[in-house]
């Protein structure tokens, strides 16, 4: 069910009012499953930049929108990871949760959609926020379960200017031991279902030690185990995540690794699957952010990300997909995240320069 909420107003951009703007949203904290705290904001920003439609649809994503024909989607996110951070601003950078990850970009994609918007015909621009980016990828998967019509696709995400083909698939999972426990002063005799796990740890640490963006590499974010000192863990709970590129396959890697969980006795909860994706250099939406780089005196740089994104979902609607946008990627999830106005507008400057390139397809 849609709900209206912008009109159109005349675009006035200046540096102070897009720090306002992505202050505002920064002051809004927006886990998983907060998101609808920055629809109200949302949609006053578009209304101020020249929308003419804006909406929520059933899941939370966001929606601004203007114009008919071929569809151009900005996608980016709402949430955040969990984690709240003051918002403070410098003249310069502004600093807070989501800054970079990915709020700043969100903010780009607008700006760049409004200055397009005068310059462009025959096409629909939609800038979406999606929901649970950070989590299960709701969002992303609720477009493509309602085959979501877009011809072109741009990531609102930090690449530090980098034009992203390419984003390694994920799995996420919880492993669970169990064991009959015992007193810690005769381990021998008892049985420790932490030591049960960390065996399944090290092997899967071992197993998936890649080191680089074209291996598995695995990691252990969350350990619980036991409930006093001298006793042993009658159950013990980990959370792993594993990354890999489009050389591997999803199905084979998940079941390396249920298999590996089973041989410890280890029982394993799949939280998430999303298969790796990579687009060709030639896709029009590559192309065209390489245009709208060039056109801002930026010398285009294709890049892979390590991590995951929407995209990976999103590429299921169309194979003209890539990802863009300011800030670091490396001070993403962190309490460093910090960006500069300055970048957020150059950003912008490029969306819009692709947007009037895609519209010319």
């Amino acid at each position: 069910m849609r709900e209206k909420l912008c009109e159109v107003f005349e675009l006035k951009l200046s540096e102070e009012e897009v720090a306002n703007d992505l202050i505002t949203l920064l002051k809004i904290y927006s886990p998983p499953g907060k998101e609808k705290e920055l629809h109200q904001a949302l949609s006053q920003i578009c209304r101020k930049w020249g929308f003419e439609e804006c909406y929520v649809d059933d899941v939370g994503n966001f929606f601004a929108e203007y114009g008919e024909g071929k569809t151009i989607l900005l996608a980016s996110h709402l949430d955040t990871v969990p984690g709240w951070l003051e918002v403070s601003f410098d003249g310069e950078f502004i600093h807070g949760r989501g800054a970079v990850d990915a709020k700043g970009p969100l903010l780009a994609f607008i700006l760049g959609a409004a200055m397009a918007k005068q310059s462009v015909s025959g096409v629909k621009v939609q800038v979406a926020g999606l929901v649970h980016e950070e989590s299960d990828g709701l969002g992303a998967k609720y477009l493509v379960e309602k085959e979501m019509k877009a011809d072109y696709v741009l990531i609102g995400e930090p690449t530090n200017f980098g034009i992203a083909i390419a984003y390694r698939g994920s799995i996420t999972a919880e492993a669970i031991a169990r064991a009959r426990g015992g007193h810690s002063s005769a381990p021998y005799i008892g049985e420790s279902a932490l030591d049960k796990l960390l065996s399944f740890l090290n092997e899967f640490r071992s197993r998936f030690r890649g080191s680089s963006y074209d291996e598995i590499t695995s990691a252990v974010t969350m350990l619980n185990a036991g409930d006093w000192p001298s006793k042993l863990p009658e159950e013990a709970h980990a959370h792993i995540n594993l990354r890999f590129p489009k050389t591997y396959n999803l199905e084979k890697v998940s079941k390396e690794l249920l298999n590996l969980a089973e041989r410890h006795g280890v029982e394993l909860r799949i939280i998430d699957e999303t298969p790796p994706v990579e687009v060709k250099l030639n896709s029009k939406a590559v192309r065209a952010l390489m245009r709208g780089c060039l056109k801002n005196g930026i010398k285009p740089k294709i890049v892979k990300k390590t991590g995951t994104s929407d995209m990976n979902v999103l590429a299921k609607l169309t194979e003209h997909i890539a990802a863009f946008g300011p800030g670091d990627s490396r001070l993403a999830h962190t309490n460093s995240e910090v960006i500069s106005v300055s970048d957020v507008i150059k950003a912008s400057k490029v969306i819009s320069a692709a947007i009037i390139e895609l519209a010319k397809q």
